[in-house]
């Protein structure tokens, strides 16, 4: 089945404009960053930390945002955050996580 000619142009203006419409991704660590300890998650059911992260992005500043810990190890963190466009995940690097507590030092 083929498109209409007489409706290609507008769709084709649609869909660009809804590609520029979306955000770019976060930026992730990739697998070899993790190093050789595996990741511990939260098992389903327990609460999972509630933390701040340094999220970086590809054409626009880091910015630090409310997220929770989902999984971990003793080099990466993997943090889940809420948008308006619904939730997104990241991994990061586990010095760019703090627990988020009264006690700001408590580095996660």
């Amino acid at each position: 089945m083929g498109t209409s000619k007489r409706y290609a142009e507008y769709y084709d203006q649609r869909s660009a404009e809804k590609l520029a419409a979306m955000p770019d991704p976060p930026c992730t660590l990739p697998q070899q960053a993790y190093g050789s300890n595996p990741i511990e998650w939260v098992a389903q059911g327990q609460s999972r930390p509630s933390v701040w992260a340094w999220i970086t992005w590809p054409h626009t500043v880091a910015e630090r945002v409310p997220a929770v810990a989902t999984g971990w190890n003793d080099r990466v963190v993997v943090v889940e955050w809420n948008t308006d466009r619904g939730t997104r995940n990241v991994v990061v690097w586990r010095n760019a996580v703090t627990r988020r507590s009264r006690d700001i030092s408590a580095a996660y």
